[in-house]
Parts: C-alpha cells; sequence; structure tokens
C-alpha cells in the first residue's frame, strides 16, 4: 500500500488512455500558456490555468469532488521538515553564482523587480509545473507502484515536455534541460512523498533551478554559466536521496 493508495486506480491497462488523455490537457495548457511569457512574469496566470486544467481533468475524468481534487493534487498542509530541506537545496544550487564569478571574473546582476519574477517563478516553475509532474502524473503512476519504478515511468513523461526547447533554444541548451527534467525526478518524487504527497517541497527546489531568470549574467560567461548551471541543478538536488525518510517525514 504507497502513500498515494488514497487514490484507489492504479493506471495500467485501459486506464492508461484515461491517465494520458488528462496529462495532454494539462501540459497542453502549461506549455500554451508558458509560450506566451516564460519570463516568469506571468506565473501567477499560468499557475491559475494549469489549476484550472488539472482540476477540470479530475472532476471530468476521475470524478473528484473539487475539495479532494485540490488536497490529490498536492495542495494540502506539509510537514515542516521537507519544506527545511529543500530550502537548504535551492540555497545551495544559489552557488552556481559565485562559482561562476570565481572562474570566470562575471558578476551577474539582479534583474529589475525581481522580488516580483520570484513570485512568477516560483508560481510557474515551482508550482504550475509540479502540479504537472508530481501532483497529477507521478501521484497517479506511484499508485501500486514502489518509488523506483513509478519515477521510471514518469522520467519520459518529464523529458518529453521539455522537446520544444531544442527547437527554441537549440539541441545543447534542449538537451541540457531534458537531462536535468528526467533526472530531477528522483529528489523531486522523494520530496513530494516526503511532503505527504503535497506540492510544496518539491516547488521550492525547482524554483531555486529556475531563479536564474532573476538575474542577468554577462554574455562571455553565458555558456560557462549554463554548463555550471547544468551541472549543480543535476547534482545538488540528489542531496535529498541521502536524507533518511524517517527524517524528512518526522514532522
Amino acid at each position: 500500500m504507497t502513500r498515494h493508495a488514497i487514490d484507489v486506480e492504479a493506471v495500467h491497462g485501459s486506464s492508461w488512455w484515461r491517465f494520458l488523455a488528462g496529462f495532454a490537457v494539462v501540459v497542453a495548457v502549461l506549455m500554451t500558456t508558458s509560450s506566451v511569457d516564460a519570463t516568469g512574469r506571468l506565473g501567477l496566470a499560468i499557475l491559475a490555468a494549469v489549476f484550472a486544467a488539472a482540476l477540470a481533468v479530475e472532476r471530468t475524468l476521475y470524478a473528484r469532488s473539487a475539495r479532494s481534487a485540490v488536497r490529490l493534487l498536492g495542495f494540502g498542509r506539509p510537514p515542516i521538515t521537507p519544506l527545511v530541506t529543500a530550502t537548504l537545496v535551492a540555497g545551495l544550487i544559489q552557488l552556481v553564482y559565485p562559482i561562476l564569478t570565481a572562474i570566470t571574473g562575471a558578476v551577474p546582476q539582479l534583474r529589475p523587480g525581481w522580488p516580483w519574477l520570484l513570485v512568477g517563478v516560483f508560481a510557474f516553475h515551482g508550482l504550475a509545473e509540479e502540479l504537472v509532474w508530481r501532483g497529477y502524473a507521478y501521484r497517479r503512476l506511484r499508485v501500486g507502484r514502489g518509488f523506483w519504478p513509478a519515477v521510471l515511468w514518469t522520467m519520459p513523461l518529464v523529458a518529453a515536455t521539455h522537446v520544444p526547447i531544442v527547437v527554441t533554444s537549440g539541441p545543447a541548451v534542449g538537451l541540457a534541460a531534458m537531462v536535468v527534467a528526467a533526472v530531477t525526478a528522483l529528489p523531486l518524487a522523494w520530496l513530494f512523498d516526503a511532503g505527504r504527497g503535497t506540492l510544496w517541497a518539491p516547488a521550492v527546489v525547482h524554483a531555486g533551478i529556475d531563479s536564474f531568470k532573476l538575474v542577468e549574467v554577462p554574455a562571455p560567461a553565458l555558456t560557462t554559466f549554463s554548463l555550471l548551471l547544468a551541472g549543480v541543478s543535476l547534482v545538488v538536488p540528489l542531496a535529498v536521496l541521502a536524507v533518511p525518510r524517517r527524517f524528512l517525514e518526522a514532522r
């Protein structure tokens, strides 16, 4: 019995079509709305649209009540320890900036209006994207499966949604984004489980990875920064897997 067993129906056989149909809807809304503005400034609007789509999927395809759907999608009350752990990990990811300065001498600068950007990045990359990948996809794939099989089933879905980045930003950046998204599915799912099926802890780490949208990096250092960020984003979040689950779930 998994921690998401309340979501009684495991994804198998014919139920895959319903699962994939719902996933296609929430991903389409996420990608369509984010294509309007990927800076994070419209993050709250993107979150509202994705949440409305996910709620509609839960109510129409799975006959959930609105209250039940909100809780199952990950908006319940989280325990404290996973949140603290996620905040520490997100903070460590920010070391990419002093490392960049030490290597290249370039000094990133915060963009004008960065506090509002931070809110938007957390709403968009933190909550909206985690709602799609952990709140909808991983949660359903976890029912009737162990942690590792559920994560492995989630990885190709997460990676596939990053394919458009190959077109918009080139193969190097696109491939790096796909790899980071697939690998971080491990620690983010770990935090989702430890947070009793809530989005808050994985959203904090996810937003920490995408906090680069708050800064301007000098053009000559952009390539180095992209490589450093990919490396840090791959390695640092994996540290949560070393934290005993009993400690994360203590409170």
